[in-house]
């Protein structure tokens, strides 16, 4: 059998098909019977992978569902029996782009990204009571992210807008963004020595 060069555009041979009947013409086999055996391998590969990935996805789920759900019950009962934490607050559900400080506190507090800013180079930026030396820093459930506002120094308390990160929901919004809800306390009294750290 005489070869005769053909030449053949790269886009056609970046598929499987292709190749298949290329065979085919090459071994004498009818293209159609080397095809219906590739749709078929190919089926039974993505269905045994697809099956494979739910069945990861779900026992993964049930995990993380058990163990949020625990940590979420835990700190819950703290805060509720916490009597310093004064009720006065909100819960918000809000939606972000991502779990940085500074996304999350101008959410919550529905303030401008500028004053956020400032707040951080002036150094009233707290994350569970620490100050806050990098605002890209990211934020987890449970966190507290405190913005000082005052200070009263006979009292030797501090004023702060306090956001907590109370929970993350699984599902995603259709642009891909985390839906959360987030407790605001707009004006909270603490000790001094609980933010100043």
């Amino acid at each position: 059998m005489a070869m005769t060069s053909v030449r053949l555009p790269t886009s056609i041979l970046r598929k499987p098909d292709a190749w298949i009947g290329l065979w085919g013409a090459l071994r004498g086999t009818p293209s159609h019977k080397l095809c219906a055996s590739w749709n078929r391998l190919k089926s039974n590969i993505s269905s045994k992978k697809s099956t494979k990935k739910t069945l990861q996805k779900v026992e993964a789920e049930e995990d993380s569902d058990e163990e949020s759900d625990d940590e979420v019950d835990e700190q819950e009962e703290e805060l509720e029996d916490d009597p310093s934490v004064v009720k006065d607050y909100k819960d918000l559900e809000k939606v972000v782009q991502s779990f940085r400080y500074d996304v999350i506190l101008k959410t919550g507090l529905d303030i401008g990204r500028n004053k956020v800013e400032d707040a951080f180079y002036k150094g009233e930026l707290r994350l569970n009571g620490e100050k806050l030396w990098k605002k890209s820093r990211t934020v987890k459930v449970g966190d507290t992210l405190d913005l000082l506002i005052g200070e009263e120094k006979e009292t030797e308390t501090v004023v702060v807008m306090r956001i907590l990160l109370k929970k993350v929901f699984e599902e995603k919004t259709e642009s891909e963004k985390y839906r959360v809800v987030l407790r605001r306390w707009k004006k909270l009294k603490l000790p001094k020595k609980s933010v100043m750290k």
